[in-house]
């Protein structure tokens, strides 16, 4: 690939910077010997590794050969599409990677993070993309790694280059495990703040502990209206009155992207069964089903496949029935009246006969307070990181081509 090239840098290859699979495990190893295998599925992503499999070389697999050290860059070379690349920050000297990956050493001209940093570049995936065979088992080889050209700064650039890059990465990685344990704790307590069972019309009253004085109430019994949209999504439009479809409910939160638009005659047409306004609480009956959110505050319509709920408030809040609809008691009936499979379909009366796990007013605004919290931390720390990887990629555009020298505006230690 032809490009300008910085003053003094160079344009260089992998093959020329890097030794590729530079040791391989002997076949004939002691069956015995124990080696900690990194396989395909250890490597989660660009740069999410999980412990390695600890076993004897008698029973690894054929494919585990590749000897691996620290600071090692692991390149999947199947499917590289999906970024199954890390560098290698384990100390142990029995590491040993699947044949299925590239291991690249970097030589000592070269710093190790600098060269990683091109690796997670979408200039790198979009090189070896093309170049996969394969149908059911889609990889490139060696050589096509090696054959990935770059422009190689010299090494004190490198080294500056790599820290400021790696320090947006450490700040990625943070704020990503910041938001899975967040899930995972509103996951637990979504879990203790409703019953495991539902029965229908059972008053919990002579109940004790956390369910006492719960109610076990059908959505149309909590709700003044439900309503299904028209059997299919209105007329499209570059702009207009929104429809809400399947694809912006998700994970219970509303998602504008890929919002779409209908005409106004259409727009009347879609809301004659009732208008759905703030409050209401969308719900989806198929492609998946049980999908919930509250509703934006603009005007809209439904698309196919739509539902809205509008909860009667001297009964129900909004926010307290979303967590309900999500709770697993609850899912677990979405699924029984689903015919027992995740990718069917609910029908309108299905939803409207849903068991409603109700709790005593206060209770739900204790309830619905708390998981509030997690899911506003969860959106806040989502935002951020969004911020965190649009720099990334910025930088690297800027700094991995030379667009932008570190040495015009920030200090260098000499090489």
């Amino acid at each position: 690939m032809s490009r300008e090239v910085p003053e003094g840098w160079q344009q260089v290859t992998i093959g020329q910077v890097a030794d590729i699979n530079p040791e391989n495990l002997a076949a004939n190893t002691a069956s015995d010997f124990l080696l900690k295998y990194i396989d395909v599925a250890t490597v989660g992503g660009p740069s999410v590794m999980s412990e390695p499999r600890l076993i004897a070389f008698a029973e690894a697999p054929s494919r585990a050969r590749k000897k691996v050290q620290q600071g090692d860059i692991l390149v999947s070379t199947v499917r590289p599409y999906l970024r199954s690349f890390c560098k290698v920050s384990l100390r142990d000297s029995n590491l040993v990677a699947s044949t299925a990956f590239a291991v690249l050493r970097s030589k000592t001209n070269v710093d190790g993070d600098f060269l990683y940093q091109h690796v997670l570049g979408d200039s790198f995936v979009k090189h070896l993309t093309p170049r996969m065979k394969g149908s059911n088992y889609p990889a490139v080889t060696a050589s096509d790694v090696e054959a990935y050209d770059f422009l190689l700064p010299p090494l004190h650039e490198q080294r500056r280059i790599a820290e400021i890059l790696s320090s947006v990465d450490e700040a990625i990685a943070a704020t990503r495990a910041v938001i899975e344990q967040t899930k995972k704790v509103r996951s637990e307590l979504l879990a203790s703040q409703f019953p495991l069972e539902l029965e229908l019309d059972q008053d919990s009253t002579t109940g004790s502990g956390h369910f006492n004085g719960w109610k076990i109430s059908p959505a149309s019994y909590v709700c003044t209206d439900i309503i299904d949209c028209k059997n299919r999504t209105p007329p499209l439009v570059e702009r207009g009155y929104a429809v809400v479809r399947t694809p912006n409910v998700r994970n219970g939160r509303f998602h504008s992207a890929g919002l779409q638009f209908t005409d106004p005659d259409s727009f009347r047409e879609w809301t004659a069964r009732g208008l759905p306004k703030s409050g209401d609480v969308l719900f989806t009956r198929e492609a998946p089903y049980g999908e919930v959110c509250l509703a934006p505050v603009m005007e809209f319509c439904l698309g196919q496949r739509m539902m809205f709920l509008r909860p009667d408030l001297n009964k129900i809040t909004s926010a307290y029935l979303v967590y309900a609809l999500q709770s697993a008691s609850v899912k677990k009936e979405m699924f029984r009246r689903a015919g027992g499979s995740t990718v069917g379909h609910l029908r309108v009366k299905d939803v409207r006969d849903l068991p409603i796990p109700v709790a005593p007013m206060e209770q739900q605004l204790v309830i619905a307070k708390m998981l509030g919290a997690l899911d506003q931390s969860v959106n806040e720390n989502s935002g951020a990181l969004g911020g965190l990887e649009t720099l990334k990629s910025a930088l690297m555009s800027d700094l991995l081509t030379g667009r932008k020298r570190v040495t015009d505006t920030l200090p260098m230690a000499a090489e």
